[in-house]
């Protein structure tokens, strides 16, 4: 099986802000190279963490499926408002909880140097190839 996805990323841009970043990110990167770099390490998460074999089961035939997951990244760090659009309740439960289960970021965003609260979006297709 393969994974495929195509991302789109959403979070606050401003003047005098910094991105949240993941851990394995350096946090004296720039804006723009933090954005990358913690965008890279959630979706090199989601590929390790995402259960083919339930999307296999629940789509025997389908050689896709996609998913859409929104959640926000709290001033302390951790994923809360976890939104998961999926085809089959199975993947959007379990999506759910792999998202619940990532690893809390080493810092959060902040904007004029308080810690804010930051949304991400991702529209995830999944190719599964036998």
């Amino acid at each position: 099986m393969v994974f495929f996805c195509s991302l789109i990323l959403g979070a606050q841009e401003k003047q005098d802000a910094t991105y949240p970043v993941y851990r394995g990110c350096k946090q004296e990167l720039s804006f723009e190279e933090t954005k990358k770099c913690t965008s890279d390490k959630i979706m090199d998460y989601i590929k390790v963490s995402f259960n083919y074999e339930l999307a296999d089961k629940v789509f025997p035939t389908d050689l896709t499926t996609k998913f859409h997951v929104e959640f926000t990244i709290n001033k302390k760090g951790k994923t809360e408002q976890i939104n998961v659009k999926a085809h089959h309740k199975a993947i959007a439960v379990d999506v759910i909880q792999l998202i619940k289960r990532m690893p809390k970021f080493k810092a959060a965003g902040t904007m004029n140097g308080k810690p804010v609260s930051t949304y991400f979006s991702a529209l995830i297709t999944v190719r599964l190839l036998n």
